[in-house]
């Protein structure tokens, strides 16, 4: 599958690679797949970017690299669409905004993945966390050729799901 992107060219992705969000995301509910890329200037940073629109890319950050005690309360409910069995590995992201200098994530509303069935979905947590979290994010040393997506996978916090 050919995407043409505004932020990282022509992308050549095989569909089985894209991420399938049944509900969309917030805001964008029209859209429904999604690639998971490597930042090429930070290794803190990866970005959705949709396979339809090459003009959204969301950044996003594994939040327990940023807060270790980040612990997000969300009812069964809102993980069915991610079809989670015992045992299950989710990776938890947040969005990231703002600009150099005052950048932020948002706590609240996390993006969830299921690595092994390509599914994602972003959900309201249930507990009181911040919209707009301040982040210190510094640029990574690596080349950007370096950073695959198998680092991108290493740096996501995995939260297992008991049965």
């Amino acid at each position: 599958m050919r995407i043409d992107t505004n932020r990282f060219g022509t992308l050549q992705i095989n569909a089985d690679e894209l991420f399938l969000f049944p509900q969309g995301l917030i805001g964008m509910e029209t859209l429904r797949q999604w690639a998971l890329l490597p930042d090429p200037e930070s290794a803190s940073v990866a970005w959705l970017q949709s396979a339809s629109r090459g003009d959204r890319a969301i950044p996003l950050v594994s939040p327990r690299a940023f807060f270790p005690e980040y612990r997000v309360h969300i009812s069964r409910r809102e993980l069915g669409s991610l079809h989670l069995r015992s045992g299950s590995e989710i990776y938890v992201m947040t969005t990231v905004s703002g600009r150099e200098g005052k950048v932020t994530t948002n706590l609240r509303a996390p993006i969830l993945l299921n690595l092994d069935h390509r599914l994602g979905c972003q959900v309201i947590a249930d507990n009181d966390l911040p919209i707009q979290q301040t982040l210190q994010i510094a640029s990574a040393a690596k080349q950007p050729a370096e950073t695959t997506a198998a680092e991108i996978k290493a740096a996501l916090s995995p939260l297992r799901r008991a049965a």
